[in-house]
């Protein structure tokens, strides 16, 4: 089938949002001239998300196969559409004040001409949308919105949250099947960890290649729907000595399995944010010559099958004289499982509010092992602490002279359950040596002991160990209405209790 395309608007917000204390690293194409025109007229954005190539071009979007649509951020598009060798139409891939630009004389003159005119259409006029920091091509973009609620997550603040490991069959349609074990946090509670409203009803992941892949909350009918709660299937581990042609049996996790035998996952199979493979961190995504994404991390979001089935042929393979031949109908999880996953939106998004940058700010988080949940998230109440349990989030401020008031990290020691029943876990947080030069895992700030009373009583007790004021806040069970209890641990009072009473 011929590929179609479609242009679509772009919104470039995170990078400069987020880190409004630096300057945005622009991106300038060796040889290009348009940005000094732009500078020329507007000198204060000069190194500002609108100091780059968004500014005037588009992304877009063309259809891979019947129905499935790949998106490409606007650089992307452009080597897509226009191409790396420029035989392309480079109009095909401005955007609304892109046009208007090259269509007034495409110089700095050009650039004063079109200030008061309204490019894209959202009533607000070009200079009064440049001067508020909002793309004036994109009617998607306007001073009256702000950036949706966001967080931003660190590898040390992903790896202090509860961790599940699971041993699955990555099955692909045509790039290779293989058996792996991925570790990492479970995307429901990391959602849960993020505030997630109740008037999400899924999310797009968001690789920087351009790939974005939905997921609803809850388990749908449609067979390409991973869901993100509650669990999925069993599945049996299949071997076959034809398919090693087809399916790597390789990873160490395989070892000592036989065919047929039922895949035993505790807490079972998950939609999972992987940060480890065979127990060994994910090979950062890096985007090859010819434009197509090569590795799997930092992160990568898995989903088991739906309907467990064995590893079947490749679909291009000529030799279909196989056991286990090529099956459409057969669940090929691996292809939902996004690659290099650099941002979570979860839909929709709150009423006033815009996207942050969703295609082209992700390789910054590559290179800094971060990941972005925005969207409709609560951050009010839950900007920074752990999820110490799947349903307990804890975090402690400390009051410093060098920073003021700097988030600890948290570090679990362990946990383990009673004879009766009861469970406790045990921990500490640190201040960050990135923020204050006597900070170090090893130097605990603030013990903590968290006991799970099989009355249903829960407490969080925490032990002040350190010299600054130490504020410390709670919330039991995560992910409801309940609101979070806060103390302040100090030399004087270097105990805090929060009681929770199970309903």
């Amino acid at each position: 089938m011929k590929k179609k395309f479609f242009r679509t608007g772009v919104f470039v917000f995170v990078i400069f949002v987020i880190f409004s204390g630096a300057a945005f690293p622009a991106y300038h194409h060796e040889g290009e001239r348009d940005s000094a025109n732009f500078s020329q007229i507007y000198p204060e954005k000069a190194g500002t998300k609108l100091d780059q190539c968004a500014l005037c071009h588009s992304g877009g979007k063309y259809e891979k196969s019947e129905g499935k649509f790949t998106s490409l951020g606007s650089c992307q598009w452009c080597h897509y559409t226009y191409g790396y060798d420029a035989k392309g139409n480079i109009l095909d891939t401005v955007n609304a004040y892109g046009k208007a630009y090259h269509d007034n004389g495409r110089n700095a003159d050009a650039v004063k001409k079109i200030e008061d005119a309204d490019s894209d259409g959202d009533g607000f006029t070009n200079k009064a949308e440049i001067a508020a920091g909002r793309f004036p091509g994109d009617a998607g973009d306007d001073p009256n919105k702000k950036t949706a609620p966001f967080r931003v997550y660190t590898k040390a603040q992903l790896e202090a949250m509860p961790q599940h490991t699971q041993f699955l069959l990555m099955n692909t349609s045509k790039s290779g099947d293989f058996y792996a074990e991925y570790s990492g946090v479970p995307m429901e509670d990391l959602l849960k960890d993020a505030g997630i409203l109740k008037t999400a009803t899924g999310v797009k992941v968001f690789a920087p290649d351009g790939w974005s892949q939905y997921h609803p909350l809850e388990t749908d009918a449609d067979p390409a729907m991973y869901h993100i709660n509650g669990t999925y299937p069993q599945a049996d581990y299949q071997y076959d000595s034809q398919a090693e042609t087809w399916c790597d049996y390789s990873a160490a996790s395989c070892k000592n399995r036989n065919t047929g035998e039922t895949i035993a996952v505790q807490s079972g199979l998950k939609s999972l944010l992987a940060i480890k493979r065979e127990g060994g961190y994910l090979t950062p995504g890096i985007l090859t010559s010819d434009n197509k994404l090569d590795g799997e991390g930092p992160y990568r979001v898995i989903v088991p099958q739906k309907s467990p089935s064995p590893p079947d042929q490749a679909s291009n393979s000529e030799n279909q004289n196989v056991k286990w031949p090529y099956n459409e109908a057969w669940d090929h999880n691996a292809g939902a499982c996004t690659r290099t996953a650099t941002i979570i939106k979860v839909e929709p998004l709150p009423e006033g509010t815009t996207d942050i940058d969703i295609l082209e700010a992700g390789w910054n988080y590559v290179d800094q092992e971060k990941i972005i949940v925005y969207g409709a998230i609560d951050d009010t109440r839950r900007d920074g602490g752990y999820l110490a349990d799947s349903d307990l989030w804890i975090r402690a401020v400390i009051h410093t002279e060098e920073k003021g008031y700097i988030d600890a990290v948290w570090k679990k020691g362990g946990s383990d359950t009673t004879e009766a029943g009861d469970r406790v876990i045990w921990g500490h947080f640190y201040a960050s040596p990135d923020a204050v030069n006597w900070g170090s895992s090893q130097n605990p700030d603030l013990f903590v002991k968290i006991w799970f009373d099989r009355s249903g009583r829960t407490d969080v007790n925490f032990f002040h160990v350190s010299v600054p004021n130490i504020d410390v806040y709670s919330v039991y069970p995560y992910g409801t209405e309940t609101a979070a209890q806060k103390g302040t641990a100090t030399l004087e009072n270097r105990y805090v209790r929060h009681e929770y009473q199970k309903k």
